[in-house]
């Protein structure tokens, strides 16, 4: 019963998330930066192909919140490509990150060292919230959601449950690495809104 009570925290939680920023992009008041979201779909993919290489269905498994996540981030992506408010050219730095989830992808599959290509993915991961993190550090106005956040915040804490439970290393650093830079653009989030006061 406890199982099912955490697949739904996490399912309702990504639902809410993905929800909140698809309003927020349609109606123009979200503003997504679109290679953060480029390297979350390579990341998230990558993920799911090491973990799966690495532990079979039942890693995978365990690993509940990367598999959700995915298939949000790919709505989302998709989304961003559809809508004209949204940036489509990539800076200098953000073509640097893009750059380096290629060459973790390309050291992957020459090496086949899976574990080794899931962590480096993690760090990627948190490459890519830096485009992110810079345009927030920036911004004179919010241009993002704060709910929607909230609740990608919320949704790896619920998938910490499982790893914690079962052992399952890969998972846990996917979902701990989540949890922090989300609330890291939580805490930008905040002070825009505060200085804007």
């Amino acid at each position: 019963m406890f199982t099912y009570f955490i697949q739904f925290g996490i399912v309702a939680s990504v639902l809410a998330c993905a929800s909140f920023y698809f309003v927020g992009i349609i109606r123009g008041k979200v503003q997504p930066v679109l290679a953060t979201w480029l390297l979350f779909l390579f990341g998230t993919v990558l993920s799911i192909l090491t973990n799966f290489a690495e532990t079979g269905w039942d890693g995978l498994m365990a690993n509940s919140f990367n598999l959700i996540d995915t298939f949000a981030v790919m709505f989302l992506f998709c989304v961003m490509l559809l809508r004209k408010n949204v940036r489509k050219t990539f800076t200098a730095f953000e073509k640097y990150c893009i750059g380096a989830v290629v060459l973790v992808f390309a050291g992957w599959i020459f090496s086949g060292e899976n574990v080794v290509a899931h962590l480096a993915i993690q760090v990627i991961f948190t490459i890519a919230y830096l485009p992110t993190f810079a345009h927030m550090w920036q911004a004179k106005s919010n241009t993002e959601s704060l709910p929607m956040w909230c609740f990608a915040c919320l949704a790896p804490v619920f998938g910490l449950v499982e790893p914690l439970r079962s052992g399952a290393f890969l998972p846990l650093v996917y979902n701990l690495r989540t949890v922090i830079s989300t609330f890291l653009v939580i805490l930008l989030i905040l002070r825009i809104k505060y200085r804007t006061k």
